[in-house]
């Protein structure tokens, strides 16, 4: 199963899946609770397999950290749709997918929000609702394609700070300040950085997007400045998972995706 990961921070980490070969990876799938599958069996196909691919990878990261008692314990909605580990309450986590990848982050002693979205063209209003006036008119100019590929950049930030805030939609992500051309920031007390997309994966005017940082109200040292450094580089050595591949059956953006 290819995969690739990034840990930007001490007790971070994010991964990135196709989600055709999360779902052969059939280890991994043992790990899924039995209200997950009933979810999933009452989704359309292409939801189903967004859905099954995001938890199966997630609980995969949760292996390390946790343990398989851990990585095999119930995920619990909050009212906005944030999943939170009610076994490990200190440890944040976040699912994501878009088109044919996944995307999953778990964050310890943090909240977390990780965001994947394949490009699609803005309307003007989205355009003026999320950009700055002067980005607005910029990406209005552009071509169709690229207008996508840059918009994709903004409501990605966008969308990991709310999810880590556990906000969703009517924390108005629009009001998160981020640019195209800018690869990191801060907003309410998050870090966010874009996460290069790895060649191998195709696809590459995808967007992924990361934001973390300690839950409100909760003080850390602040010795890193506003963006922090650069991302680790990529790692492709295998997740804790080496099954033989067995193909899943057909069962997709985001009503779970936090």
């Amino acid at each position: 199963m290819r995969h690739w990961t990034w840990t930007p921070s001490p007790g971070v980490t994010v991964a990135l899946v196709p989600i055709d070969e999360m779902l052969s990876a059939t280890a991994a799938l043992d790990r899924l609770r039995p209200e997950e599958l009933g979810a999933a069996a009452a989704m359309a196909p292409w939801r189903a397999r967004e859905h099954l691919a995001g938890r199966a990878l997630l609980r995969l990261l949760l292996v390390e950290p946790l343990g398989e008692e851990g990585a095999r314990s119930p995920l619990v909605p909050e009212p906005n749709g944030r999943p939170r580990l009610p076994a490990s309450p200190s440890t944040g986590v976040s699912v994501s997918h878009s088109g044919r990848y996944a995307a999953a982050a778990i964050g310890m002693g943090v909240d977390i929000g990780v965001d994947v979205q394949a490009p699609r063209a803005p309307s003007s209003g989205m355009l003026r609702r999320c950009c700055t006036p002067r980005t607005a008119a910029r990406l209005a100019k552009m071509p169709p394609d690229r207008a996508a590929r840059a918009f994709a950049q903004v409501w990605t930030v966008q969308e990991a700070c709310v999810k880590a805030r556990g906000t969703g939609l009517s924390g108005a992500p629009w009001r998160v300040p981020a640019e195209p051309d800018r690869p990191v920031g801060a907003w309410g007390g998050l870090r966010w950085q874009r996460l290069p997309w790895p060649a191998a994966a195709g696809a590459r005017h995808t967007a992924l997007a990361l934001a973390f940082g300690p839950p409100p109200g909760t003080h850390t040292r602040r010795d890193r400045g506003a963006g922090g450094p650069p991302p680790e580089p990529l790692r492709e050595d295998p997740l804790p998972t080496t099954a033989p591949r067995r193909s899943a059956p057909s069962f997709p953006k985001e009503p779970d995706a936090h």
